[in-house]
């Protein structure tokens, strides 16, 4: 009787490789995502991370952008834009209501009503 389990084999990558996704972690950018789009486990990145973090080129890491102030005409306002808005889910049925925001007091009341 034979009873042998397979070998696991542990997966080798090459530096160039570990190099290339420690450079993708730059600030702003989820680790996980990079590790996952990959195939790589997080806490295995993030150890490759510490390994080469004093390699990567400094070139790499772009400069924040600078933000200019911009102002943006509002566009006019509709009846509907000022809304409330309801959703309420049992099972498999599903109320929406909108209710003009104008109305708001209107509203309260017929929702009081109607859980009551």
């Amino acid at each position: 009787m034979n009873t042998s389990q397979p070998t696991v084999r542990r997966r080798r990558h090459p530096p160039e490789f570990k190099r290339q996704l420690v450079a993708l972690c730059q600030p702003g950018v989820s680790t996980s995502a990079v590790a996952l789009a990959h195939g790589i486990n997080t806490n295995q990145l993030r150890r490759w991370v510490k390994q080469y973090s004093g390699e990567c080129p400094t070139q790499a890491i772009a400069a924040p952008a600078k933000l200019v102030a911009v102002q943006v005409a509002k566009p006019a306002a509709t009846p509907l834009d000022d809304a409330i808005e309801i959703s309420i889910q049992k099972n498999t049925t599903r109320i929406n209501i909108r209710w003009p925001g104008t109305q708001a007091h209107a509203c309260v009341q017929w929702l009081g009503e109607w859980i009551k």
